[in-house]
């Protein structure tokens, strides 16, 4: 019977472990680099103390060939750099993606977690601020319009050690204890009594309510020193006289009344005289002056009778 070769892979299982261990051996580079540095000096040698004159078109040319050469020189010296660097590193950088997606898997679980606690650190303080808030209306009435609730919770009322029981009892503590505080501030005798009040409603601190009304009076007293230093330097706006009422448009004079004419006749003069054509002339003058129109007034000459 023939025995049939069976070639075994043998696969090395490690054991998990929190313990990271990293073993490296120090790479050794061996190079030339002495020799290619003194290659380097002797052929730059050919240029150093050298003077190019700009306006000699010959040894301008001849400078930009030596930079260029210089150039050529340096190129493969430096890919050589590269390349050692980029082998030399290579097992760093593989190394560092590694840890970093080890970190990553950590990261990831880390942050399920916490938005985890979050949300049921969130869904537990608001129904505990929930049953705080009802039972802050139903001891301060009217009243928990005026105080917020957060001006008088604290923080170990919404801990989850605390029971909702405990916590609403010392609500209701001191809830009574600020309204008993607010009544007493209401009578007080204050200036700004209405801004004091409502910086103890915010702060639930007698001090805090009679500084800020202490504030109030003071700025007010300045104030008015301000305008009592103004007043003193600034004249006074004289006050403009009441305008006159407007004077009424005369009204249109009456017509006089006509008197009854008279009635109007009409007559005829006639008369006979004898003269010439200038005493006519001087008799027609005399009716118009009497009131006789002249077109009224005739001359004519009569035959002898």
């Amino acid at each position: 019977m023939t025995e049939k070769a069976v070639e075994v892979e043998a696969v090395i299982v490690e054991e998990p472990t929190s313990e990271l261990a990293v073993s490296y051996t120090p790479a050794v580079i061996d190079d030339n680099l002495a020799a290619v540095e003194a290659w380097v000096e002797s052929q730059v040698e050919l240029y150093r103390g050298c003077v190019i004159e700009y306006g000699d078109d010959e040894r301008r040319a001849e400078a930009r060939k030596a930079m260029a050469d210089l150039n050529k020189m340096k190129k493969p010296i430096e890919a050589e750099k590269r390349r050692i660097k980029d082998a030399y590193t290579a097992p760093l950088r593989a190394f560092e993606r590694r840890v970093g997606d080890i970190i990553g898997i950590i990261d990831e679980a880390r942050g399920e977690i916490d938005a985890q606690f979050k949300a049921g650190e969130k869904a537990f303080k608001d129904a505990r601020r929930a049953a705080l808030q009802a039972e802050y209306e139903a001891v301060a009435g009217p009243v928990a319009a005026l105080i917020p609730l957060d001006a008088l919770i604290e923080s170990a009322w919404l801990a989850p050690k605390s029971s909702e029981e405990w916590a609403c009892g010392k609500l209701a503590d001191k809830a009574a204890r600020a309204l008993d505080e607010y009544r007493q501030m209401e009578a007080l005798d204050l200036e700004f009594k209405a801004e004091a009040v409502k910086a103890f409603c915010e702060t639930l601190s007698f001090a805090e309510a009679v500084k800020r009304n202490a504030a109030l009076v003071e700025e007010r007293r300045r104030m008015d020193e301000f305008e009592a230093a103004r007043a003193a330097v600034t004249p006074p706006t004289p006050r403009p006289e009441p305008a006159a009422p407007p004077t009424p448009p005369p009204a249109p004079p009456r017509p006089a009344p006509t008197a009854p004419s008279e009635p109007s006749f009409r007559w005829t003069v006639s008369a006979r005289f004898d003269g010439t054509a200038d005493f006519a002339r001087s008799v027609a003058d005399a009716l118009a002056a009497a009131g006789v129109p002249r077109g009224s007034i005739e001359f004519g000459m009569c035959a002898d009778e």
